[in-house]
């Protein structure tokens, strides 16, 4: 007796002991083997940034594990190979191929695999019909252009209501899927005439299309789709409608919304006029937010962050954003500058502490980047400006190899300090600056302090932050 009513009790034990742990589970793991790693292969996990970064072992093995408590479709890179996943808490996916051949000789098991196979088939759909080319889908004539998305969405359409009735797909999946049918095919039609203008070279004014019917369309776009904010489809048109309003304020007072603090501020004022719904409201905050402040950091956004810790009703996106924040601490005004080294154009070796007894204003820059071209001829005339002044004014490339870098600061007689790092995005400045786009430039103060870690451009308002430290 004593010994069945053990076995009872254990098992209501373990039985009450997994509905909590299906409960609370919110890991996510993420495992296989992969033939032909290669040395030093990455398989990373993204949603809005880097969730996971890990190396795949010399037999191929790999495990990523993290905590989530939604349902999302994250981006799965291994090696040069790009999947999309849709994974909610709990889930455990394995995944196996050749990764000289994944796309010919991937296999997925486990949770989801019915999404995930939906979402492969979807890819190759979105390459084969020509509509992942934006330059080339957008480049078509209209009629061309209507035939090719009636094309795409027709079939992918029918290859989703044929998944919906043949397996048992997880309700977000269903939600946004269909969101994406939804709303897709209009942001297409919002976008046509900008890059169809653009690739053609010729006027928005003379593209053949119906852009008031899309603009009435975008009109009628219900805001307040709280279970939709994770469908990249239906925020990208609520944030075109921001980005539509704050233009049009800024046009209204150019002075007073002078530079890009200046539309910062113009994009808040646009968000509370536009939206209602908090949390709609917390989601678009957010996404232009946390791009800015992982490109800019939080010394040009003091304002905006304090609103939004204010002001949100959404403490994981709080939370995320603090995460931003903080990663900023480091390199914050004040905050001492290590003594990084670099060659001059000469080859010779040289070290950022060459410089202290100046204000040195850093161009961290690359030869493919066009907007960092764009800023030289503001850079030489600042240089010009400030030659007998205390400013060292300091280019680093982050390119791959010198020879770009060489080749173009011969070519174009480039004067004054251009420096090179090796490892590129890799490199000790970039790692310690949190330099994810450039150009990106930095200005430090005589005793190689921190002034600015995201300085303004020579085309923008640096000169009053100069003057003022001279």
């Amino acid at each position: 007796m004593k010994a069945q009513f053990y076995y009872c009790l254990v098992f209501v034990l373990l039985l009450f002991a997994c509905k909590q742990e299906e409960a609370i589970n919110t890991k996510i793991i993420i495992a296989g083997q992969f033939e032909n790693p290669g040395e030093e292969t990455k398989v990373i996990l993204y949603l809005d940034e880097e969730l996971s970064n890990e190396t795949v072992d010399q037999d191929g093995i790999f495990r990523v594990a993290f905590d989530s408590d939604e349902s999302n479709t994250y981006m799965f890179i291994a090696g040069r190979n790009r999947i999309q996943l849709f994974l909610n808490p709990g889930d455990s996916v394995y995944i196996s191929g050749d990764l000289d051949k994944l796309k010919e000789t991937i296999s997925l098991d486990g949770d989801r695999k019915a999404e995930n196979d939906y979402l492969r088939a979807k890819t190759d759909w979105e390459m084969e019909s020509g509509i992942a080319n934006a330059m080339e889908f957008m480049k078509l004539n209209r009629e061309e252009y209507f035939e090719k998305k009636e094309e795409y969405f027709s079939k992918q359409k029918a290859n989703y209501e044929n998944i919906k009735t043949s397996a048992e797909l997880h309700p977000d999946f269903i939600s946004l899927e269909e969101a994406y049918f939804e709303y897709k095919p209009l942001s297409y039609d919002l976008e046509y005439p900008m890059y169809h203008a653009y690739i053609n070279k010729i006027s928005q004014d003379s593209v053949d299309f119906p852009k008031e019917e899309s603009k009435e369309a975008l009109k009628k776009l219900d805001l307040k789709r709280t279970d939709l904010l994770n469908s990249e489809p239906y925020t990208s048109l609520i944030l075109r409608l921001v980005q539509e309003e704050a233009s049009a304020i800024v046009k209204e007072d150019t002075v007073g919304f002078k530079g890009q603090e200046g539309y910062t501020k113009a994009r808040l004022m646009a968000i509370d006029k536009v939206l209602e719904e908090q949390k709609v409201k917390d989601k678009i905050f957010f996404i232009g937010l946390s791009q800015e402040m992982s490109y800019r950091g939080p010394v040009h956004l003091k304002d905006s962050y304090e609103k939004f810790m204010a002001e949100n009703e959404s403490p994981k996106l709080a939370s995320k954003l603090q995460e931003i924040h903080d990663k900023w601490e480091p390199i914050m005004p004040g905050k001492d500058v290590p003594d990084f080294s670099f060659v001059n154009i000469e080859n010779e070796p040289v070290n950022l502490s060459d410089l202290k007894g100046t204000l040195v204003y850093v161009d961290i820059w690359a030869t493919w980047c066009g907007p960092c071209i764009a800023e030289h001829p503001h850079w030489d005339k600042m240089k010009e400006e400030y030659k007998d002044k205390p400013v060292s004014f300091l280019t680093i490339s982050i390119d791959d190899s010198k020879e770009p870098w060489e080749k173009m600061v011969k070519a174009k007689n480039m004067q004054g300090l251009q420096w090179f790092t090796e490892n590129a995005w890799k490199s000790e400045i970039a790692q310690h600056f949190n330099v994810n786009g450039i150009p990106r430039f930095l200005l430090l103060d005589k005793e190689g302090k921190i002034i600015d870690p995201s300085a303004d451009r020579p085309s923008g308002a640096i000169r009053e932050t100069l003057d003022k430290y001279l």
